[in-house]
């Protein structure tokens, strides 16, 4: 038993020990995060895939503005699309919906019927409530079907019907 514990202890001292340290934020972390206190508002930027946010957007209303800012992701790029996203960079936060990426798409109703489009409906409508965003900013057009990627069309689609 005595060696049992001795081992026991042995171990939790070893991955303790070279356990990463707890990283203490900068006085600009802070005062960033600080200043962000002070402004209540956020919003909500849906698009399709991982790789269609406007970064430059996303950083300003998180970092200039100091809105809580979320990119909403339909899909989670399973189609190829860059996964690497820069939310520690930009400072928004990241939400993806049960959509699959199945390839391309020439318009939204073929997307919305292989994407179960009550079951995404529901996970916008979700986001939305949860976070009661005072802006919501589609990257896409709804109203203009078979100009782009069905996925791109369906995301602002859903995001309108969400909405209302």
């Amino acid at each position: 038993m005595r060696i049992f514990l001795v081992l026991g202890l042995t171990i939790c001292f070893h991955v303790s020990f070279y356990a990463q340290s707890l990283k203490s934020p900068t006085s600009a972390e802070l005062h960033h995060k600080l200043q962000k206190l002070n402004f209540l508002g956020t919003a909500l930027y849906v698009a399709a895939h991982p790789d269609d946010e406007n970064t430059r957007l996303i950083a300003y209303l998180s970092n200039h503005t100091k809105a809580h800012t979320t990119y909403l992701s339909l899909t989670r790029g399973d189609g190829g699309q860059n996964l690497m996203l820069l939310k520690k960079v930009d400072g928004g936060h990241q939400l993806f919906s049960r959509a699959n990426d199945f390839g391309f798409s020439k318009n939204p109703d073929e997307t919305l019927n292989i994407w179960d489009n009550k079951e995404v409906l529901g996970d916008v409508v979700w986001a939305i409530r949860q976070l009661k965003p005072d802006i919501v900013i589609n990257r896409f057009d709804h109203r203009t079907p078979g100009t782009t990627h069905g996925h791109h069309t369906a995301s602002a689609m859903l995001s309108v019907e969400a909405f209302d």
